[in-house]
């Protein structure tokens, strides 16, 4: 029988989630160092830091949550998000692990690249942010696009993956590459706001939820005009030549609800990563925040089952 969490766990855990929602949509500036030292309860999602460095992409903003001396977990959002994904999810996932969770370039609080990224250059970015925090190995977890970069990730570098969590997968080929690339048209400004209004009413036709589609549509408005340039990314990224690669432990985690990622066609990833797991929760394209309780039992309870050297 799993025991019940102990009521300061339970307390932590709802106060980390106020902060990390209040940092990141409140602003961009990077943390400050307390005036006086200040002693450090037990609680490691007490140590909560926010964070940029320096990439050829501009400065990439990233939060760093939990022990230090924890097991690595690096969370990938999907486009047009950014940390604010899987808010709810981090202090979950910090009471045993150190989460480092990064904007990807022009994306929350990092800044809009002076050109399109590839996948590889994305993914590059991650790794950077790994060299620069020292982490030789961590366990990556991706949702949609950020699932892509860590498929790249893992077959470029496979030193430096312990395992695999891709959320909402669906297998970059052809057909995907096509549909993607005629549904990723990039909005402009209208005199009238009418693209706020069109891309309200997209999303809220994926997600019942008002509080949850304001969160994507904010996300998406902060990105502006180059919103895009995650799915045109992943629209020319050719996943038949680097899924085969992949050979670290992985939990396929899909939405009842994903469009995207509950269809036949995905069970491409079963069929050629050796070591799979695939765990059906509810929920749909914004999974994480969706079901963000649910989503973090499902990958701690793969990490509890050795998918972590």
């Amino acid at each position: 029988m799993k025991q019940r969490p102990e009521p300061g766990v339970v307390l932590g855990v709802t106060a980390a989630i106020v902060l990390l929602l209040a940092v990141v949509t409140i602003g961009c500036a990077e943390q400050e160092p307390p005036l006086e030292p200040v002693q450090e309860e037990a609680n490691p999602m007490n140590a909560t830091s926010r964070h940029f460095f320096n990439t050829q992409f501009g400065d990439v903003h990233y939060m760093d949550v939990g022990s230090s001396q924890a097991p690595p977990i690096i969370l990938l959002h999907q486009t047009p998000r950014s940390i604010d994904e899987f808010a709810e999810v981090i202090p979950l996932l910090a009471v045993e692990h150190r989460v480092i969770a990064m904007d990807n370039p022009g994306y929350g609080c990092s800044d809009i690249p002076p050109r399109q990224p590839t996948v590889e250059e994305y993914a590059d970015t991650v790794v950077e942010l790994m060299d620069h925090l020292e982490i030789s190995r961590a366990v990556l977890v991706g949702h949609h696009t950020g699932g892509i970069l860590a498929v790249d990730i893992a077959a470029r570098y496979p030193d430096r993956v312990d395992s695999l969590a891709l959320s909402g997968p669906h297998h970059m080929d052809a057909e995907m590459r096509e549909m993607l690339r005629q549904i990723s048209t990039q909005w402009r400004v209208q005199p009238d706001g009418s693209h706020m209004q069109e891309k309200w009413d997209k999303f809220i036709g994926w997600v019942d939820d008002p509080a949850v589609v304001h969160r994507v549509v904010t996300d998406l408005l902060r990105a502006g005009e180059t919103s895009e340039y995650g799915h045109f990314a992943c629209a020319d990224y050719l996943m038949e030549n680097t899924l085969p690669k992949v050979n670290v432990p992985t939990l396929l985690i899909v939405g009842n609800n994903d469009i995207f990622a509950n269809t036949p066609k995905n069970a491409v990833f079963e069929e050629t990563i050796p070591d799979t797991t695939k765990v059906m929760i509810e929920g749909g394209v914004f999974l994480p925040t969706e079901s963000p309780e649910v989503f973090a039992t499902v990958v701690l309870e793969f990490l509890h089952n050795g998918a972590q050297e």
